[in-house]
């Protein structure tokens, strides 16, 4: 669901897309030990650490540098250890390489196609121009298997508490609020999701588990309220960082389907749809 951006790859992505800086020529800045540090390298760190921002004065710039050249020496000290062949280090490594070029081709795919006005307008339109907005309170169970999600629907009609069924089965960070989700906008939610809480009346639980990519969801609405529709300008921002993530969840879709692989662990295969 997009409200649980955290549990997705594409959320984690977009994030970074504003801290990055820019590119520019390779000027040395020092050498460590026949090791050069760039100021390519020292703006990343800088913008990294400080939200994006990359102008600062130069005491604290040289402080960066300092801070580099510490990790450089820390580091250097490890390689010459021998801890380079380290299997748990070697799969971070890995880890944080597939991570940094994923980052650079989510943020290609961003300045190849920016998202137009136009089509803020229209999302803003399809979800704020249809009358009076609603938010919706609501809880739900997350699990991974429809069986275990009708077993829990069976159970809760049965007179067991909501709250203690989503602490001992949800598997997301809402369960130890008893699987409360707060005040929501539908468009906060996938599509499957936000359109199952819609059909419900305060108080009422879904007859059948809801499916999403995330899952198989019991969900049980506790209250609606009509809201004010926001003006344009105070969520443009939001509605183009959904467009952003819609693309490229639609990107590694594509990317899926067009891959090769191959589970070699039994419990890792994949359910068949």
């Amino acid at each position: 669901m997009k409200r649980f951006s955290q549990f997705t790859l594409a959320g984690s992505l977009v994030a970074i897309l504003f801290v990055i800086a820019p590119a520019q020529a390779q000027t040395v800045l020092a050498e460590v030990n026949g090791e050069t540090i760039t100021e390519r390298e020292l703006d990343q760190l800088i913008a990294q650490q400080m939200q994006g921002q990359r102008e600062i004065p130069p005491l604290q710039r040289q402080q960066f540098l300092d801070e580099i050249i510490s990790l450089m020496l820390l580091a250097q000290a490890g390689e010459a250890e021998g801890l380079a062949e380290n299997a748990a280090l070697q799969a971070q490594l890995n880890n944080n390489r597939r991570t940094s070029l994923a980052q650079a081709f989510v943020r290609q795919l961003t300045a190849e196609e920016p998202v137009p006005e136009s089509v803020l307008r229209e999302r803003y339109e399809a979800e704020f121009g249809g009358g009076t907005p609603l938010e919706y309170k609501a809880r739900h169970i997350l699990v991974s298997e429809r069986d275990q999600a009708e077993g829990i629907i069976d159970r809760l009609e049965s007179g067991e508490d909501f709250g203690d069924l989503a602490r001992q089965y949800s598997q997301d960070g809402s369960s130890q609020r008893g699987g409360d989700l707060g005040w929501f906008a539908a468009g906060d939610m996938v599509a499957p999701f936000s359109e199952a809480v819609a059909g419900l009346d305060a108080g009422e639980l879904t007859a059948e588990p809801v499916e999403t990519r995330f899952g198989w969801h019991v969900i049980r609405l506790d209250e609606a309220r009509e809201t004010p529709a926001p003006a344009f300008g105070d969520v443009a921002g939001q509605l183009r960082m959904r467009v952003i993530n819609e693309r490229i969840q639609n990107r590694l879709a594509s990317l899926r389907d067009d891959a090769e692989i191959d589970y070699e662990a039994a419990w890792a295969q994949p359910d068949p749809e």
